[in-house]
């Protein structure tokens, strides 16, 4: 049998800069981990988010579309802390909106190039020190949309579909040498994108829509996020592996 998940190592979060990555990082944090997080373009961001969580975390700038960059920061960061407990992917790029008749191809593929293939590089370079450490933690963000797609979204949704099979495939390969992979699928959260549209796209109606389909009648909280992560991360998760679990008020039912 493979050995348990140490309770070891540093904490990874793609993406950590972001809103719902930020609380990824401060919760992981607060439990004592160390933690390593990208960032692509917002330096002056991570600076903040890195004072904010103190001196055992680091931040380090990486385009998840570069595989050899994604293994070099992905080495840096073992070599400074000697194993990984959990890599998490929260990135992904920022997009419009819109109906499958009004995408372009380009747009199509920019969104699948950045989501898709950032996360398989991020997992690729973590699954080589996760197998040789015997065991380890790989979750990624996805959306409720898989469950319950709403119109004009597909760019959201499509990709994180290929990101859960991705996952699940890793699930059912890696579990014997002790690695786990989950996703944790997001409703409607108040920050990050959905907080955007929510504020400078979408109208009182629509919103008052989505309020309306989440039988807890609010938005999700990042900081409700973070302790899915934490505890898909976390050794009371330790049987569970290849699930998602839903963050999103209810929106799915």
């Amino acid at each position: 049998m493979p050995e348990l998940t140490s309770p070891t190592g540093a904490i990874f979060i793609a993406g950590g800069s972001g809103g719902v990555g930020a609380a990824i990082a401060a919760e992981f944090a607060a439990r004592g981990r160390p933690v390593a997080f990208t960032y692509h373009r917002n330096a002056a961001k991570a600076e903040q988010l890195l004072a904010q969580l103190g001196p055992n975390a680091s931040a380090h700038a990486l385009d998840l579309t570069d595989s050899d960059a994604t293994i070099a920061v992905m080495d840096q960061v073992v070599e400074r802390h000697g194993r990984l407990h959990s890599v998490v992917y929260a990135a992904g790029p920022a997009f419009e909106m819109g109906f499958v008749s009004k995408l372009s191809p380009k747009s199509w593929a920019d969104v699948f190039a950045v989501d898709v293939n950032g996360c398989f590089n991020l997992f690729s370079a973590a699954l080589k020190h996760l197998r040789a450490q015997r065991g380890g933690n790989l979750v990624a963000l996805s959306t409720c949309a898989l469950k319950r797609p709403p119109k004009a979204d597909v760019l959201s949704a499509a990709p994180k579909a290929a990101i859960d099979m991705l996952v699940k495939c890793i699930a059912k390969e890696e579990g014997r040498s002790g690695i786990r992979a989950n996703t944790v699928e997001l409703g409607f959260i108040n920050v990050g994108h959905a907080a955007h549209h929510i504020e400078h796209v979408w109208s009182k109606e629509l919103i008052n829509g989505i309020l309306g389909a989440t039988p807890l009648q609010r938005f999700g909280l990042a900081e409700e996020v973070a302790k899915a992560v934490a505890f898909l991360c976390s050794e009371d998760a330790g049987f569970i592996t290849g699930q998602s679990l839903a963050v999103d008020g209810g929106y799915q039912l």
